[in-house]
Protein backbone atom coordinates (compact mmCIF):
# COMPACT_ATOMS: atom_id res chain seq x y z
CA UNK A 1 0.00 0.00 0.00
CA UNK A 2 1.23 3.20 -0.65
CA UNK A 3 1.91 5.42 2.42
CA UNK A 4 0.89 9.30 1.52
CA UNK A 5 -2.11 8.73 0.64
CA UNK A 6 -5.54 10.14 2.73
CA UNK A 7 -8.93 9.52 2.37
CA UNK A 8 -11.68 12.56 2.95
CA UNK A 9 -14.93 12.00 2.62
CA UNK A 10 -16.55 13.67 -0.33
CA UNK A 11 -18.28 16.81 -0.76
CA UNK A 12 -21.56 15.61 -2.07
CA UNK A 13 -22.75 18.53 -4.57
CA UNK A 14 -23.04 17.43 -8.02
CA UNK A 15 -22.31 20.52 -8.89
CA UNK A 16 3.87 29.91 -40.01
CA UNK A 17 2.94 31.22 -42.51
CA UNK A 18 -0.43 31.38 -43.99
CA UNK A 19 -1.61 32.84 -40.22
CA UNK A 20 0.63 35.31 -40.99
CA UNK A 21 -0.46 36.69 -44.00
CA UNK A 22 -3.44 38.36 -42.39
CA UNK A 23 -2.56 38.82 -38.54
CA UNK A 24 -1.80 42.44 -38.71
CA UNK A 25 -4.81 42.80 -39.97
CA UNK A 26 -7.56 41.03 -37.62
CA UNK A 27 -9.37 44.43 -36.93
CA UNK A 28 -12.46 44.28 -38.21
CA UNK A 29 -14.86 41.41 -40.20
CA UNK A 30 -13.06 41.85 -43.52
CA UNK A 31 -9.42 41.20 -41.72
CA UNK A 32 -11.44 37.98 -41.04
CA UNK A 33 -12.47 37.06 -44.23
CA UNK A 34 -9.25 37.41 -45.11
CA UNK A 35 -8.30 35.13 -42.62
CA UNK A 36 -10.16 32.18 -43.20
CA UNK A 37 -9.72 32.19 -47.11
CA UNK A 38 -5.83 32.51 -46.09
CA UNK A 39 -6.58 29.27 -44.43
CA UNK A 40 -8.57 27.56 -46.54
CA UNK A 41 -6.02 27.91 -49.66
CA UNK A 42 -3.48 26.39 -47.24
CA UNK A 43 -6.33 23.64 -46.64
CA UNK A 44 -6.75 24.16 -42.75
CA UNK A 45 -10.66 23.73 -41.75
CA UNK A 46 -12.24 26.88 -39.66
CA UNK A 47 -15.20 26.27 -37.23
CA UNK A 48 -18.68 26.34 -38.44
CA UNK A 49 -19.97 26.54 -35.07
CA UNK A 50 -18.41 28.13 -31.68
CA UNK A 51 -19.93 27.75 -27.95
CA UNK A 52 -18.59 29.00 -24.81
CA UNK A 53 -18.21 26.50 -22.40
CA UNK A 54 -16.26 28.85 -19.67
CA UNK A 55 -16.15 32.26 -18.92
CA UNK A 56 -12.28 33.20 -20.08
CA UNK A 57 -10.94 30.14 -20.04
CA UNK A 58 -10.37 26.22 -19.04
CA UNK A 59 -7.22 24.68 -17.40
CA UNK A 60 -8.95 21.50 -18.32
CA UNK A 61 -11.37 19.53 -20.87
CA UNK A 62 -11.99 16.13 -21.59
CA UNK A 63 -14.46 14.33 -24.05
CA UNK A 64 -15.69 10.45 -23.66
CA UNK A 65 -15.44 8.51 -26.71
CA UNK A 66 -19.02 6.78 -27.02
CA UNK A 67 -21.48 10.12 -26.09
CA UNK A 68 -19.42 13.14 -26.16
CA UNK A 69 -20.10 14.53 -22.91
CA UNK A 70 -17.26 16.67 -21.12
CA UNK A 71 -15.69 17.33 -18.11
CA UNK A 72 -13.92 20.99 -17.84
CA UNK A 73 -12.51 22.83 -15.36
CA UNK A 74 -13.34 26.17 -15.95
CA UNK A 75 -10.83 29.22 -14.86
CA UNK A 76 -13.49 30.79 -12.41
CA UNK A 77 -16.10 28.60 -12.54
CA UNK A 78 -14.66 25.50 -11.02
CA UNK A 79 -15.10 21.93 -12.18
CA UNK A 80 -18.75 20.57 -14.55
CA UNK A 81 -20.11 17.75 -16.28
CA UNK A 82 -21.43 19.25 -19.93
CA UNK A 83 -23.31 17.32 -22.43
CA UNK A 84 -22.51 17.55 -25.95
CA UNK A 85 -25.77 17.76 -27.81
CA UNK A 86 -27.24 19.91 -26.83
CA UNK A 87 -23.85 21.91 -24.99
CA UNK A 88 -25.41 21.98 -21.43
CA UNK A 89 -23.83 22.01 -18.27
CA UNK A 90 -25.24 19.12 -15.88
CA UNK A 91 -23.32 19.00 -12.79
CA UNK A 92 -20.75 21.06 -11.02
CA UNK A 93 -18.18 19.12 -9.77
CA UNK A 94 -15.64 20.88 -7.04
CA UNK A 95 -13.28 19.53 -4.57
CA UNK A 96 -14.51 21.39 -1.63
CA UNK A 97 -18.16 22.60 -0.50
CA UNK A 98 -18.82 26.35 -1.45
CA UNK A 99 -16.02 26.34 -3.38
CA UNK A 100 -14.42 26.50 -7.16
CA UNK A 101 -11.60 23.92 -7.63
CA UNK A 102 -8.71 24.69 -9.96
CA UNK A 103 -9.72 21.35 -12.50
CA UNK A 104 -6.27 20.98 -14.08
CA UNK A 105 -6.80 17.45 -15.13
CA UNK A 106 -9.66 15.59 -15.98
CA UNK A 107 -10.80 12.43 -17.75
CA UNK A 108 -13.69 10.27 -18.54
CA UNK A 109 -14.10 6.71 -19.09
CA UNK A 110 -14.60 5.57 -22.24
CA UNK A 111 -18.68 4.45 -21.88
CA UNK A 112 -19.01 8.15 -20.13
CA UNK A 113 -20.25 6.54 -16.79
CA UNK A 114 -16.73 7.47 -14.34
CA UNK A 115 -15.25 10.70 -14.61
CA UNK A 116 -12.23 11.88 -12.61
CA UNK A 117 -11.24 15.65 -11.53
CA UNK A 118 -7.87 16.45 -9.78
CA UNK A 119 -5.76 19.22 -8.80
CA UNK A 120 -2.01 19.20 -7.92
CA UNK A 121 -3.25 17.05 -5.01
CA UNK A 122 -6.52 16.30 -4.97
CA UNK A 123 -8.29 13.19 -7.01
CA UNK A 124 -12.35 12.98 -7.17
CA UNK A 125 -13.76 10.14 -8.55
CA UNK A 126 -17.81 10.79 -10.36
CA UNK A 127 -20.28 9.21 -11.06
CA UNK A 128 -21.94 10.81 -14.58
CA UNK A 129 -25.25 9.76 -14.42
CA UNK A 130 -26.07 11.28 -10.55
CA UNK A 131 -23.20 13.83 -10.24
CA UNK A 132 -22.34 11.51 -7.25
CA UNK A 133 -18.62 11.82 -5.60
CA UNK A 134 -17.68 8.42 -5.25
CA UNK A 135 -14.37 9.03 -4.08
CA UNK A 136 -12.01 11.47 -2.50
CA UNK A 137 -8.38 11.07 -1.81
CA UNK A 138 -5.19 13.43 -1.38
CA UNK A 139 -1.89 12.14 -3.15
CA UNK A 140 1.12 12.39 -1.49
CA UNK A 141 2.78 14.03 -4.22
CA UNK A 142 1.69 16.31 -7.14
CA UNK A 143 -0.32 15.16 -9.75
CA UNK A 144 1.24 15.80 -13.00
CA UNK A 145 -1.61 13.72 -15.37
CA UNK A 146 -3.97 11.28 -15.09
CA UNK A 147 -5.75 8.49 -17.27
CA UNK A 148 -8.66 6.38 -17.02
CA UNK A 149 -9.44 2.83 -18.11
CA UNK A 150 -12.35 2.76 -20.88
CA UNK A 151 -14.30 0.91 -18.23
CA UNK A 152 -13.72 3.58 -15.52
CA UNK A 153 -12.05 1.02 -13.39
CA UNK A 154 -8.84 2.06 -13.24
CA UNK A 155 -6.99 5.69 -12.56
CA UNK A 156 -3.32 6.16 -13.84
CA UNK A 157 -1.75 8.99 -12.19
CA UNK A 158 1.52 10.34 -12.80
CA UNK A 159 3.20 11.99 -9.75
CA UNK A 160 6.27 14.69 -9.17
CA UNK A 161 8.05 12.22 -6.91
CA UNK A 162 8.65 9.58 -9.73
CA UNK A 163 6.37 7.02 -9.17
CA UNK A 164 3.14 6.09 -11.84
CA UNK A 165 0.15 4.81 -9.81
CA UNK A 166 -2.68 2.61 -10.48
CA UNK A 167 -5.41 3.44 -8.27
CA UNK A 168 -8.92 1.69 -8.00
CA UNK A 169 -11.59 4.23 -8.68
CA UNK A 170 -14.61 2.68 -7.89
CA UNK A 171 -13.53 0.27 -4.73
CA UNK A 172 -10.71 2.55 -3.84
CA UNK A 173 -7.21 2.24 -3.07
CA UNK A 174 -3.88 1.94 -4.59
CA UNK A 175 -3.53 -1.33 -7.07
CA UNK A 176 0.44 -0.69 -8.19
CA UNK A 177 3.40 1.57 -8.45
CA UNK A 178 5.83 2.18 -11.19
CA UNK A 179 8.79 3.54 -10.35
CA UNK A 180 10.84 6.22 -12.65
CA UNK A 181 14.05 7.92 -12.06
CA UNK A 182 12.41 11.29 -12.83
CA UNK A 183 8.83 13.46 -12.34
CA UNK A 184 6.10 11.07 -14.83
CA UNK A 185 4.37 14.18 -16.50
CA UNK A 186 2.51 12.34 -18.54
CA UNK A 187 0.93 8.90 -18.64
CA UNK A 188 -1.98 6.65 -21.06
CA UNK A 189 -3.70 3.06 -20.45
CA UNK A 190 -4.78 0.88 -23.36
CA UNK A 191 -8.54 0.68 -22.98
CA UNK A 192 -8.31 -2.51 -21.12
CA UNK A 193 -5.90 -0.76 -18.57
CA UNK A 194 -3.25 -3.81 -19.74
CA UNK A 195 -0.66 -1.59 -20.92
CA UNK A 196 0.95 1.58 -20.24
CA UNK A 197 3.20 4.60 -21.34
CA UNK A 198 4.72 7.09 -19.58
CA UNK A 199 6.85 10.20 -20.20
CA UNK A 200 9.27 11.56 -17.70
CA UNK A 201 11.15 14.93 -16.91
CA UNK A 202 14.23 12.75 -17.25
CA UNK A 203 13.86 12.61 -20.73
CA UNK A 204 12.38 9.01 -21.09
CA UNK A 205 9.75 7.03 -21.60
CA UNK A 206 8.68 3.42 -20.46
CA UNK A 207 6.32 0.92 -22.07
CA UNK A 208 4.53 -0.77 -19.25
CA UNK A 209 2.75 -4.04 -19.14
CA UNK A 210 0.34 -3.71 -16.31
CA UNK A 211 -0.76 -7.24 -15.89
CA UNK A 212 3.26 -8.22 -14.84
CA UNK A 213 4.31 -4.88 -13.56
CA UNK A 214 7.13 -5.42 -16.55
CA UNK A 215 8.70 -2.18 -18.06
CA UNK A 216 8.63 -3.76 -21.52
CA UNK A 217 11.02 -1.09 -22.80
CA UNK A 218 12.55 2.32 -22.16
CA UNK A 219 13.09 4.66 -24.96
CA UNK A 220 16.39 7.27 -24.13
CA UNK A 221 15.10 10.88 -25.93
CA UNK A 222 16.60 14.46 -26.01
CA UNK A 223 14.25 16.11 -24.15
CA UNK A 224 11.48 15.43 -21.46
CA UNK A 225 8.12 14.31 -22.72
CA UNK A 226 5.08 16.13 -21.53
CA UNK A 227 2.62 14.33 -23.91
CA UNK A 228 2.71 10.46 -24.86
CA UNK A 229 -0.75 8.39 -25.76
CA UNK A 230 -1.52 4.75 -25.93
CA UNK A 231 -4.05 3.37 -28.84
CA UNK A 232 -7.20 1.62 -27.04
CA UNK A 233 -6.37 -1.57 -28.47
CA UNK A 234 -3.09 -1.04 -27.03
CA UNK A 235 -0.99 -1.45 -30.36
CA UNK A 236 0.10 1.96 -30.87
CA UNK A 237 1.65 4.22 -28.27
CA UNK A 238 2.47 7.81 -29.22
CA UNK A 239 5.99 9.75 -27.61
CA UNK A 240 6.17 13.23 -27.75
CA UNK A 241 9.30 14.88 -26.49
CA UNK A 242 9.17 18.18 -26.02
CA UNK A 243 10.28 20.48 -29.15
CA UNK A 244 11.32 17.57 -30.85
CA UNK A 245 9.71 14.64 -33.48
CA UNK A 246 6.70 12.90 -32.46
CA UNK A 247 7.18 8.64 -33.09
CA UNK A 248 4.48 6.35 -33.12
CA UNK A 249 6.02 3.06 -31.86
CA UNK A 250 4.28 -0.31 -32.88
CA UNK A 251 3.90 -2.46 -29.58
CA UNK A 252 3.03 -5.47 -31.09
CA UNK A 253 5.95 -5.67 -33.83
CA UNK A 254 8.24 -4.13 -31.11
CA UNK A 255 9.77 -1.56 -33.37
CA UNK A 256 9.49 2.04 -34.99
CA UNK A 257 6.09 2.50 -36.86
CA UNK A 258 7.11 6.17 -38.38
CA UNK A 259 8.11 9.22 -37.71
CA UNK A 260 5.44 12.67 -37.55
CA UNK A 261 6.47 15.78 -38.60
CA UNK A 262 5.79 18.08 -35.82
CA UNK A 263 8.97 19.65 -34.54
CA UNK A 264 7.68 22.69 -35.02
CA UNK A 265 4.89 22.61 -33.26
CA UNK A 266 4.20 22.38 -29.15
CA UNK A 267 1.82 19.02 -29.12
CA UNK A 268 -0.39 19.03 -25.70
CA UNK A 269 -3.04 16.50 -26.36
CA UNK A 270 -3.54 13.10 -28.59
CA UNK A 271 -6.53 11.04 -29.43
CA UNK A 272 -6.60 7.94 -31.48
CA UNK A 273 -10.10 8.11 -33.23
CA UNK A 274 -11.87 5.19 -34.66
CA UNK A 275 -10.98 6.23 -38.35
CA UNK A 276 -7.12 4.76 -37.88
CA UNK A 277 -5.89 8.07 -37.63
CA UNK A 278 -3.87 10.37 -34.99
CA UNK A 279 -5.33 13.69 -33.96
CA UNK A 280 -2.79 16.12 -32.63
CA UNK A 281 -3.83 19.33 -30.71
CA UNK A 282 -1.00 22.37 -30.01
CA UNK A 283 -0.40 24.93 -28.13
CA UNK A 284 -1.38 26.92 -30.65
CA UNK A 285 -4.52 26.52 -31.69
CA UNK A 286 -3.74 23.71 -34.34
CA UNK A 287 -5.58 20.21 -34.81
CA UNK A 288 -3.56 17.78 -37.37
CA UNK A 289 -4.97 14.30 -38.26
CA UNK A 290 -2.26 11.81 -39.38
CA UNK A 291 -2.66 8.56 -41.05
CA UNK A 292 -1.57 5.25 -39.22
CA UNK A 293 -0.90 3.34 -41.98
CA UNK A 294 1.88 5.90 -43.55
CA UNK A 295 2.48 8.48 -40.70
CA UNK A 296 1.14 11.32 -43.21
CA UNK A 297 -0.39 13.95 -42.15
CA UNK A 298 -4.20 13.95 -43.92
CA UNK A 299 -5.98 17.12 -43.18
CA UNK A 300 -5.68 20.45 -40.64
CA UNK A 301 -8.17 22.20 -38.61
CA UNK A 302 -7.31 25.74 -36.61
CA UNK A 303 -9.43 26.84 -33.43
CA UNK A 304 -9.36 30.75 -31.82
CA UNK A 305 -10.75 34.25 -31.12
CA UNK A 306 -9.81 36.03 -34.29
CA UNK A 307 -11.49 39.19 -33.37
CA UNK A 308 -11.61 39.94 -29.77
CA UNK A 309 -7.70 38.10 -28.82
CA UNK A 310 -6.10 38.36 -32.43
CA UNK A 311 -2.96 37.08 -30.31
CA UNK A 312 -3.75 35.14 -27.84
CA UNK A 313 -3.06 31.65 -28.28
CA UNK A 314 -5.41 28.52 -27.83
CA UNK A 315 -4.24 25.13 -25.97
CA UNK A 316 -6.36 22.29 -27.80
CA UNK A 317 -7.29 20.48 -24.53
CA UNK A 318 -9.36 17.89 -26.41
CA UNK A 319 -10.93 16.37 -29.66
CA UNK A 320 -13.15 13.60 -30.62
CA UNK A 321 -15.66 12.96 -33.82
CA UNK A 322 -19.22 12.95 -32.24
CA UNK A 323 -21.76 12.46 -35.64
CA UNK A 324 -19.34 12.90 -37.88
CA UNK A 325 -18.58 16.15 -36.93
CA UNK A 326 -15.00 17.23 -35.51
CA UNK A 327 -15.42 18.65 -31.63
CA UNK A 328 -12.71 20.86 -29.78
CA UNK A 329 -11.93 22.10 -26.73
CA UNK A 330 -10.15 25.15 -26.56
CA UNK A 331 -8.27 26.63 -23.87
CA UNK A 332 -9.75 30.07 -24.36
CA UNK A 333 -13.75 28.42 -23.18
CA UNK A 334 -14.92 27.52 -26.14
CA UNK A 335 -16.59 24.51 -27.79
CA UNK A 336 -16.01 24.10 -31.61
CA UNK A 337 -17.43 22.43 -34.14
CA UNK A 338 -16.40 21.59 -37.99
Amino acid sequence: MLTGWTKREPDQKPIRYCLSLCWHRLRNLTALFVLVTSLAACGISTPSERIEVGFRGLYSGSFDQATGQMVLGSIHHGGSLWTLHPAARQFDWNHRANQYSEILYSALSGDGLIAITADYHNLAVWRTDTGEALWFWSAPARIRDIDLSDDGQTVMLGLANGTAVLFDAIEGGVLRELYHDAPVLSVSMSGDARMAITGTEGLSAHLWDLTTLERVRAFLLPNQVPLVKMSPDGRLALIAPARETAVVWDIEADQLAFELNTSSYRLYSARFDQQQRLLLGTTHRRIMAFDLQTGERQQQWQVGRFLQNAFQSTTVLDMNWHNDRLWVLGSDGFLYGF
